[in-house]
């Protein structure tokens, strides 16, 4: 079957000019533990090459720029080119970012031939990323990769001869999954141990003793190696981000303008999560300003609409404008939209789900939000934690939440629930005092006592705040908490559950002092 194959060199390096993370026209290498893993034209201009350790990397040009490689920018910034590459093509499989492989027969009969679909892909791409690339075609998955490093066309029957005396080491570029890689290079490092150092050889091997001692990775390679199409476990991958972006020419400089932008660049982003099948996920809206000056927000999209994403830059746009005390115009409107939820993922409820009331409060809140600024709503997040202070915590209302596991793990020694209705954000400070007319402690092992050495049956008679007797009826505890011993901050405290005519306290003794934590409704 005839495939077709986009290459475009030195992706990493190119994704980190495209996020303006290195300065164009300047050399720039992508280092990992390992060494450099890719470089541009001017790091190798100077001496960089890829498998050159930092330290070589920077002794040959010290004024380049090393990167830490980054998966997340790799595949956002290539998000662009596979819309451009659908415009021509209608299945695409990503084996990574920068490397595509699809079907061609359908592409080329549109386009013509190969060389006038090829020169419509490498048009296209250098529009949209203003890079080079290159394309090839061949019969078999190994052959057509190979042929897009040179901007090949094999003829069919072609394949075959021109995979052959490619050194093993080429094996490895199907695979693009980290552990793949990792478990094809240890066979591959066998086979030249043993002499094997060209495709032809490896295929000469033979299918049966390949996969008696590889197993199913010595299968795959063996039809690699014969030119065939291995049955890989590559797949299309959406990225864990994408961005839609606008320059203005001439600036925005009311908010009537600024909001029609918005809505066109809002439909964009909205129409591309409809057809990602895309619920929802993190918004974060970014503007430049004339005079320099640079805003940013985040908001929460559930659902994923058009209208939600319009809404909420309108909002923030008309937001910014009317707060900007210099009063300057948006040159630059950037959304990007990441934590993205395909749709479906939360089944709806038989009931308890949202209603119309839930959407309400959440558009209140949001246009707040717009208004005030993003920490002006908060709600409550169980996080897991042994004190009422720990358990939980708050978040702004467009965060995503943060699917911390410890909300549901066991906490062995945590204070006994109910958990106090009122927590205080500082607790108040306090006296425990016995019916003996003393202050109360807590002794080694965990039990009240009188703070003068009274003897007989100890037990807690009123809590003093601020001259202010409070009569306890009963009482429950002392639960000793102590925790994080490897921490010298670290104390010890110890809990009661007292309760009077009027209301119910959790208290506890820590540093030789009571505090009340918080109250029980």
């Amino acid at each position: 079957m005839m495939y077709g194959s986009v290459w475009i060199p030195d992706w990493p390096v190119t994704a980190a000019e495209l996020a303006e993370e290195v300065p164009a026209h300047t050399a720039a290498a992508v280092c990992a533990g390992r060494g450099v893993l890719a470089t541009n034209s001017w790091a190798r201009a100077a001496g960089i090459r890829v498998g050159m350790g930092r330290r070589a990397a920077h002794a040959a040009c010290p004024e380049a720029t090393l990167l830490s490689p980054d998966r997340e920018r790799d595949a956002s910034r290539f998000e662009p080119v596979l819309r451009a590459l659908d415009r021509h093509i209608a299945r695409i499989t990503v084996m990574e970012p920068g490397t595509v492989i699809f079907a061609a027969r359908g592409a080329i009969r549109s386009a013509g031939s190969p060389q006038l679909l090829a020169e419509a892909i490498v048009g296209e791409v250098a529009d949209v990323a203003g890079c080079e690339s290159y394309v090839g075609f061949g019969e078999g998955t190994l052959a057509t990769l190979l042929a897009a490093r040179t901007g090949t066309v094999l003829q069919p029957g072609a394949s075959l001869p021109f995979i052959v005396n490619q050194p093993v080491k080429t094996l490895l570029m199907p695979f693009s999954t980290a552990q793949a890689r990792s478990d094809v290079n240890q066979c591959l490092e066998l086979l030249r141990k043993l002499g094997i150092v060209t495709v032809g050889e490896v295929r000469e091997l033979g299918a049966p003793a390949l996969s008696s001692r590889f197993g199913r990775i010595g299968l795959t390679l063996w039809q690699l190696a014969s030119g065939n199409d291995a049955p890989l476990e590559v797949t299309g991958r959406s990225p864990a981000q994408f961005t839609c972006s606008r320059s203005f020419e001439p600036p925005l400089h009311t908010t009537d303008s600024a909001a029609f932008a918005a809505k066109e660049l809002a439909g964009e982003l909205g129409e591309e999560m409809t057809a990602r099948n895309l619920g929802g996920g993190r918004l974060t809206i970014s503007a430049a300003l004339e005079n320099g000056n640079q805003y940013e927000r985040s908001w929460l999209i559930e659902g994923g609409g058009v209208r939600d994403v319009v809404d909420r830059v309108r909002w923030q746009l008309g937001s910014w404008i009317a707060s900007d005390e210099e009063g300057s115009d948006i040159i630059r409107l950037e959304l990007l939209m990441s934590d993205l939820q395909v749709s479906g993922q939360r089944p709806d409820t038989l009931w308890g789900g949202r209603t119309v009331g839930d959407e309400q409060a959440s558009r209140s809140a949001a246009r707040m939000q717009a208004l005030l600024g993003e920490e002006s709503v908060h709600l409550a997040e169980k996080m897991g934690g042994r004190t009422p202070r720990e358990e939980f915590a708050e978040r702004s209302w467009s965060e995503a939440p943060s699917r911390a596991t410890a909300a549901s793990l066991p906490w062995p020694g945590a204070v006994p629930h109910p958990a106090p209705t009122i927590v205080f954000p500082d607790p108040h400070h306090i006296d425990l005092v016995g019916y003996c007319g003393h202050s109360l402690i807590v002794t080694g092992d965990g039990m009240l006592a009188c703070s003068d050495g009274c003897t007989g049956e100890i037990r807690p008679a009123r809590m003093l705040e601020e001259h202010v007797s409070q009569p306890i009826i009963d009482f429950a505890g002392p639960w000793i908490i102590e925790q994080r011993w490897w921490d010298p901050r670290r104390s010890r405290r110890a809990y009661l559950q007292t309760v009077s005519e009027s209301v119910a306290a959790l208290i506890y003794r820590e540093d030789e002092a009571w505090y009340v934590e918080g109250l029980y409704a």
